[in-house]
């Protein structure tokens, strides 16, 4: 009987977060649609823009399973919401590890290409300011 009136403590400030969370994710969501729309509009963004559009609808979904959890109280209704945040949030992850690679690369051929004297970061900048 204990356990049951502990749980049930316990479990109300999960509950209240949760209920705090599913406004913003849905706000969130939305953005996120918003600007791969944008994205899709523009040449080079058409390329990425479902992206962001994935990462809203998944934002979205978990707001849903957030609601579900905190007007039911179901425990699969919590476990859904928890799988929705952790998809998101590994696609973001690998989305920064493929940004920091990509940032790593491009410093070492610049750094590469200066060494050689392919390139020289003052005379470009120097001639990109006399345009």
């Amino acid at each position: 009987m204990e356990s049951s009136v502990t749980t049930a403590v316990s479990d109300n400030p999960v509950r209240e977060n949760i209920r705090g969370m599913k406004g913003w994710l849905k706000f969130l969501g939305i953005v996120q649609i918003v600007i791969g729309i944008l994205q899709a509009l523009t040449i080079f963004g058409i390329f990425w823009a479902w992206l962001p559009i994935w990462l809203g609808v998944i934002l979205n979904s978990a707001s849903t399973k957030a609601e579900d959890y905190v007007e039911k109280g179901d425990q699969e209704g919590l476990a859904a919401f928890i799988s929705k945040l952790k998809l998101f949030f590994i696609i973001n992850g690998i989305m920064m590890i493929i940004s920091l690679a990509g940032v790593a690369i491009l410093l070492i051929m610049v750094s590469v290409f200066a060494a050689l004297g392919i390139f020289s970061l003052p005379s470009f900048l120097t001639e990109l300011l006399n345009r």
